[in-house]
């Protein structure tokens, strides 16, 4: 089958036609920033996948319009769901904070027991396998996760995200009561008991329970921070299920590295440590705070956040206070919009002003200019926010000891 990716440049889409490539299917892609989207693209093609972006972005554009006049037009995610992950053992990762990391994980610990799994990771990269393990990123944004019917789940939390899309946290547990009724039969629930919210599902029959205080004393992870220790005990968890040796598993998590954008260190340069980290909600900031405490003691930790999404900020506002006050400074930009247009009744401004000892400073060249009169040797600055803040990070490396 011929199937052309439109926003094949998106980070998950080009994960996916990779998948598919190697899958079988003959792949073309567009993006408007390369070349643009065309109706003549639909030529001889049989499956249109579309990012969600350009439902909200280019809803009307000839060639999704005529893709779907042809029935052929869908996400990329049912995409995957509908043909990558047919016939395959899917293992799903769901929940709010630390999909991609306990993603990455599983992937590492099935490749170590020789089990050689294909694996998504969303916007983090990919892995190509021979078996029938299929580990997928299933992400509750737009409902997309609802395009899957996986053999076992991790489910990490429950948290509001996305308040733009699901409005009320009823929503959000009503699309998370309906993936896990997804689970196909026979199949596996594995949920982190200490979530609150997940409580509020009804949980499948067949549901295995982990807690934080469950992780190895004996395991000595790379990765730092309390919620990665709470990740792999989900993966051990799964680790048991599929009956793979604790001397295999404990191994694999023992070598783990981490990915890109989830506490990276970018490099130390002149005393000064500069972390990039793709968080964007107040329980993620702590722990990444915490965690960045634990690892550098007695160093001055200065925090950048790049805040994503007017609604979403505005939601959790009253959370932000509590979850950055063990920072020593804080600094608070612009707010990166993405998809959405600015109300102009709330800034980053309305944010630091909910923040004790912070500063609202909006342009990135502004942040770059105070960190460098301000910072000394020992400190660690840390940047947070799934916007452009990676970008920014790594200026601040750059040009901060110029």
């Amino acid at each position: 089958m011929k199937v052309h990716f439109m926003g094949i440049s998106g980070s998950g889409m080009s994960v996916v036609s990779e998948i598919a490539r190697a899958s079988g299917f003959q792949v073309s892609g567009c993006d408007l920033k390369t070349g643009g989207h065309d109706v003549s693209h639909l030529e001889g093609i049989d499956i249109l996948a579309v990012t969600p972006a350009v439902f909200f972005q280019s809803a009307q554009h000839p060639e999704l319009v005529e893709g779907q006049k042809k029935g052929m037009a869908m996400t990329w995610q049912e995409f995957m769901g509908k043909y990558l992950h047919r016939d395959k053992f899917v293992i799903c990762i769901a929940g709010t904070h630390g999909k991609s990391t306990t993603t990455a994980m599983v992937g590492q610990v099935l490749q170590a027991s020789g089990l050689d799994p294909t694996v998504e990771l969303g916007a983090s990269g990919h892995r190509i396998g021979k078996s029938k393990y299929f580990v997928s990123e299933a992400d509750e944004y737009y409902e997309n996760f609802l395009h899957y019917h996986p053999d076992i789940v991790i489910l990490n939390n429950i948290e509001l995200d996305h308040p733009e899309y699901f409005k009320t946290i009823d929503n959000l547990i009503a699309v998370y009561q309906k993936f896990v009724e997804q689970i196909k039969p026979g199949g596996t629930l594995i949920y982190n008991t200490d979530s609150p919210l997940i409580h509020k599902l009804n949980l499948p029959k067949n549901s295995i329970p982990y807690l934080a205080k469950e992780f190895p004393q004996n395991l000595n992870l790379k990765i730092p921070g309390e919620h990665n220790k709470t990740n792999a005990v989900g993966v051990i968890t799964l680790a048991k299920l599929l009956k793979i040796p604790k001397s295999i598993y404990e191994k694999s998590l023992s070598e783990f590295s981490g990915i890109d954008r989830r506490l990276q260190e970018l490099g130390t340069v002149k005393g000064i440590t500069v972390i990039d980290d793709y968080a964007n909600l107040p329980t993620a900031f702590a722990a990444n705070i915490n965690a960045t405490i634990n690892k550098y003691p007695n160093r001055q930790i200065w925090v950048v956040i790049e805040p994503h999404t007017f609604s979403r900020l505005r939601a959790v506002l009253p959370e932000l206070a509590p979850a950055l006050k063990n920072a020593d400074h804080v600094i608070i930009s612009k707010i990166f919009p993405s998809r959405e247009t600015d109300p102009g009744d709330f800034t980053g401004a309305n944010i630091a002003e909910s923040v004790p000892n912070s500063l609202y400073i909006p342009e990135f060249e502004q942040i770059i200019e105070h960190l460098k009169s301000k910072t000394k040797k020992g400190d660690v600055v840390l940047v947070m926010g799934s916007g452009n803040s990676d970008k920014l990070a790594r200026e601040i490396l750059q040009k901060l000891f110029v």
